[in-house]
């Protein structure tokens, strides 16, 4: 009986120190461990865990998954409506809404015009809205082709199916890519599936049928691969030639960390991808796109024509709606603008942990952009994670957790508001306050670790 007891404890004792080992791990590393993580960087892992005692974020609440599960229930059932009155009414050949995508019906129409017309006619804006309203007489506006041939050259497959099927095929890919991009920080930040695909960033984008679903891929391995696999990163990061607006900040971000192969590579990327469009259509083509862009920036970005300002969660967008001159303006938006950039280069400069520098960098992209769009606000969803998979293990409580939760839920449902805004207009873009507040909940993070790090005596300070 006596030897029967013994194993049993020695057993249980077993089971507890297994269950010990399975628990994510709390303890400070040292020094020499932030360094050999293999990151290129003290401080941070492959999956950007910080070199600071932290664990993943608090469990989500289950009322907290049933909100985003019934948010989820409700863009499919909007989406689904719409898709059918177009199916329906385009079958039946009656009037119904327009199809979805109405950004993507604009990249199908260059690519049939690429096909047939040559690739320079795209730039031709009588071509272009003749065709558009051909195809697509549901839409009484117009869209613009704006993109560098980089991106035109990729999309010219687009027209070999009808645009139904292109738009359900594009449908798959944004999910999977979106899947993709967020799988790495889900799985630090310990969000459900559910909660991350319920993000309204992701459907608000499949509704407008627009590429900011491979943006966002692109320039989350970008930053968060640079230290552990920069070539690839630096890939990435010339990949993003396709929308250059969205490149400009990443070669400071990698100057400052000292990630020199990951610049290198972008260049090289960024280069062969431009060197390759020169020998598609030659130089004629870029010098169409830059002429294209100079006048949408004169004629819709700075003058407002159609109504874009309240499509525009910036500074400047909200300063040109109530009256601001065009000078003022952008001195408003740099206001904001500047500080966002200097902090987050001041992270990858002094080696801040992962999740801190991406969140950092993704939101002051955001912020550097005076001409932003609703359906860019899809990339908000890795910063997020991000703030949830670098919570210390000494968070605070009280009163202010709960104000960063509240904030935290506001900035996952902006992009749903973004969009409800240009619907209803007097509603506005909350993105104007609440893109700096993320700002400045990144910082006061960052504040948190150079606090634990001197209350513990580490060596490892921001």
């Amino acid at each position: 009986m006596r030897r029967a007891s013994a194993g049993l404890n020695k057993r249980n004792k077993s089971l507890e120190a297994r269950d010990v080992n399975r628990q994510p791990s709390c303890e400070l590393p040292s020094p020499s461990q932030d360094v050999a993580s293999g990151s290129g960087s003290a401080g941070a892992d492959d999956f950007g865990r910080p070199g600071y005692p932290c664990c993943p974020d608090s469990p989500l609440t289950r009322g907290v998954v049933i909100a985003a599960g019934v948010v989820l229930l409700l863009q499919w059932v909007a989406l689904g409506a719409w898709a059918f009155s177009w199916l329906t009414s385009e079958a039946q050949g009656t009037a119904g809404m327009p199809p979805l995508g109405h950004d993507l019906r604009v990249y199908w129409t260059v690519s049939w015009i690429t096909t047939h017309l040559g690739a320079l006619a795209a730039f031709d804006r009588a071509t272009l809205s003749a065709l558009q309203l051909q195809f697509f007489p549901a839409y009484t506006e117009v869209g613009y082709w704006l993109y560098p041939p980089t991106y035109q050259w990729v999309i010219q497959p687009l027209s070999a199916l009808p645009y139904r099927w292109t738009y359900a095929v594009y449908v798959g890919l944004c999910v999977a890519l979106f899947a993709l991009a967020v799988a790495p920080w889900r799985k630090r930040a310990g969000w459900p599936w559910l909660v991350v695909i319920a993000f309204p960033g992701l459907w608000v984008t499949v509704l407008a049928g627009q590429n900011a679903v491979i943006t966002l891929l692109l320039v989350t391995l970008a930053l968060t691969l640079s230290g552990t696999r920069p070539l690839f990163a630096g890939f990435c990061g010339g990949l993003l030639v396709m929308k250059p607006q969205f490149a400009v900040l990443l070669p400071l971000w990698w100057l400052c960390g000292r990630q020199w192969r990951a610049l290198m590579a972008m260049a090289v990327t960024g280069a062969a991808s431009c060197a390759l469009t020169v020998g598609w259509e030659g130089w004629a083509l870029w010098q169409a796109f830059f002429a294209s862009v100079s006048t949408f920036n004169a004629m819709v970005v700075q003058q407002g024509a159609g109504g874009i300002w309240h499509a525009m969660p910036t500074t400047f967008a909200a300063a040109r709606l109530h009256g601001a001159s065009l000078s003022a303006a952008y001195v408003l938006f740099g206001v904001v603008a500047v500080p966002s950039v200097l902090f987050a280069a001041w992270l990858w400069a002094k080696q801040a942990p992962l999740p801190l520098r991406v969140a950092a960098a993704m939101t002051a992209t955001l912020l550097a952009q005076p001409y932003l769009l609703y359906y860019e606000l899809v990339w908000l969803i890795v910063p997020l994670l991000c703030l949830g998979a670098s919570r210390p293990a000494t968070a605070p409580g009280g009163t202010l957790a709960w104000l960063s939760d509240r904030l935290r839920a506001a900035i996952w449902l902006l992009p749903l508001q973004a969009y409800l805004a240009v619907l209803w207009t007097p509603m506005g873009q909350w993105g104007v306050v609440l893109l700096p507040i993320l700002m400045l909940m990144i910082a006061w993070r960052a504040w948190r670790v150079v606090s634990h790090r001197r209350a513990h005596n580490g060596t490892y300070c921001l």
